[in-house]
């Protein structure tokens, strides 16, 4: 980039110079050039006989008392800390599971054998689902629906980093709700979320789930996860919107995520193949509601990667539309409830964005 006079020299020998990385040590402290102080208020860094203390702002709520924790242990040799300094920010990485005292640890969770949470990725939306099938995890029919939730992220473009960690922890924190409600040991996620690549209409919407969904998310997930006693795991989700809806009654996320849910209970279960398999009364169901007659679609008996092909070229909306975001003004005044019977209520805090769809309790005559 120098070389092409993208950069001037100044810019050129800033990103030679930075970042600083050291890696965590805990013979010497936790870090062998940094050291952070027992109330997290400064940190000290030297190298080559030159030392130098950096003054850190005072963090409130579980991120003080996680770094004051950080602090004790590095201090006393029982941990590794990981400093990474740049122009703006000093970042400290630790493993959450080696803090005895972590504000977020919560009580493990009394799994259910048969039940799993399968969560589906969108650009805007997360599809939230707990199945439970017990006795042929291959089956459609066996696998039942406990609960679900559709959270609508509405996250601008130009969101700020904070504003999409925040909104995505939410997210994080209302799957394991709905995992140790339901006693569900297992948090089940598509597998294979590279990086999208491609242009025209697709172009916006692969840059905002590029933007969360392929790495932070995931990474928030597996930590808080964990902190619960709570396992994630990846399966292959080829298909799996197509399935979800021929099989649930389900918003186009959740759908797809109880589908996804089931196959994380047949990779448990040791199944070779995640698929379920195809039968007859998988688009029965579809044939009659269209209208069309049984040459319309290929027979189950060819395959899901066929009926998938005859559902796009005979054009059939199998696919249920997510509700619509209420405007701004209805959602600071609480709960409401939607046409399609779902009940909106915010996702966090008041004037933060996302919204969460549920089904609505039937209050008793």
């Amino acid at each position: 980039r120098r070389r092409k006079g993208l950069i001037d020299q100044e810019a050129w020998r800033a990103r030679r110079l930075g970042p600083l990385c050291s890696i965590g040590d805990k013979l010497y402290k936790g870090n062998r050039h940094f050291r952070l102080a027992e109330d997290a208020r400064s940190c000290r860094f030297a190298v080559y006989g030159r030392a130098i203390v950096l003054d850190l702002p005072a963090m409130t709520g579980n991120a003080g008392i996680t770094l004051r924790e950080v602090a004790r242990l590095a201090a006393s040799g029982e941990l590794n800390v990981q400093f990474k300094l740049d122009e703006a920010k000093l970042h400290i990485t630790f493993d959450p599971e080696r803090i005895p005292n972590h504000p977020e640890r919560k009580r493990p969770v009394v799994a259910i054998k048969g039940r799993a949470i399968g969560v589906d990725l969108n650009p805007l939306w997360i599809g939230i689902a707990c199945v439970e099938n017990a006795t042929d995890q291959t089956s459609l029919a066996a696998t039942h629906v406990l609960d679900h939730a559709l959270i609508g992220l509405d996250l601008a473009r130009s969101a700020s980093p904070e504003t999409v960690r925040e909104t995505l922890a939410a997210v994080c924190d209302r799957t394991i709700a709905m995992a140790r409600a339901s006693g569900a040991g297992v948090i089940v996620v598509e597998k294979g979320l590279g990086k999208l690549r491609s242009g025209g209409k697709s172009r916006a919407l692969n840059f905002q789930i590029n933007h969360w969904a392929r790495t932070m998310f995931l990474a928030q997930l597996r930590r808080k996860a964990g902190l619960a006693g709570l396992k994630v795991t990846e399966v292959w989700s080829g298909y799996s919107t197509t399935i979800g809806n021929l099989a649930f009654a389900l918003p186009d996320a959740c759908a797809s995520a109880a589908e996804i849910g089931r196959r994380g209970l047949s990779a448990t279960a040791g199944e070779k193949d995640v698929l379920p398999v195809c039968t007859d009364a998988a688009v029965a169901g579809l044939w009659k509601d269209r209208g069309l007659p049984p040459g319309a679609l290929p027979r189950p008996s060819a395959g899901w990667r066929d009926v998938h092909r005859g559902l796009k070229a005979a054009k059939l909306g199998v696919r249920r539309p997510h509700p619509a975001l209420p405007d701004p003004g209805v959602r600071r005044g609480g709960g409401m409830l939607t046409p399609c019977g779902l009940a909106v209520t915010r996702l966090k805090r008041k004037c933060r964005p996302g919204v969460i769809f549920r089904p609505a309790r039937q209050s008793p005559a």
